[in-house]
């Protein structure tokens, strides 16, 4: 699940999908890179500034147009690091200057433990695409949960083998009849490139 402080990033700067990278900055110089980016309204930049001083408890946001730079006083060189932005308690900035160069999020994101041991919908789960770090080759998978007990009545073991076979392939034809039902809640996170002097 989306931590908070990532949803408010997401609902201040979205909506964001996976078609494309998503990443947002502030730049006083229109198409500043030359790349495709999100450009931030003065609004959106304002409100950006005020939830990284409430969250990290910074005196103050400054931009950088490039990932490296110098202090405000001209005194010290900067390097934008990448933070990954949380609930958990941030690392001790307080009264100290947040250099922000750009605001990022994942794509979305699933935990494996938990859609395979709760499935999402009528005891079945249709996983989310996983790659193998090996060879990248895409799989997906598809969990369907059962009970193996049977009533006492039935007249035979076959009777409750195809029965069980049957209970399967109807289950198996929900989940491929409307994937999107049964695939679990991802979640994105929010990275942060700043330099804090």
């Amino acid at each position: 699940m989306t931590n908070k402080i990532t949803q408010k990033f997401i609902d201040l700067l979205g909506p964001i999908t996976d078609d494309r990278h998503h990443f947002s900055r502030y730049s006083q110089k229109p198409n500043v890179g030359g790349y495709d980016v999100f450009e931030m309204s003065k609004v959106q930049r304002e409100l950006v500034e005020q939830l990284i001083i409430d969250h990290y408890k910074v005196r103050k946001v400054l931009w950088m147009e490039m990932p490296s730079g110098l202090t405000e006083d001209g005194k010290q060189a900067i390097v934008a690091q990448t933070h990954k932005i949380g609930n958990e308690v941030p690392e001790d900035y307080e009264g100290k200057t947040a250099y922000i160069y750009m605001v990022l999020f994942t794509p979305k994101m699933y935990d494996p433990a938990n859609f395979m041991k709760e499935p999402v919908k009528d005891g079945c789960t249709f996983g989310p695409i996983i790659y193998n770090p090996n060879n990248f080759e895409p799989t997906r998978s598809v969990v369907l949960t059962f009970n193996p007990t049977f009533p006492q009545d039935l007249a035979s073991e076959i009777d409750e083998t195809e029965l069980m076979k049957q209970q399967l392939r109807d289950k198996l034809e929900k989940v491929l009849s409307n994937p999107e039902e049964y695939m679990p809640e991802g979640y994105r996170g929010c990275l942060i490139r700043m330099a804090v002097k």
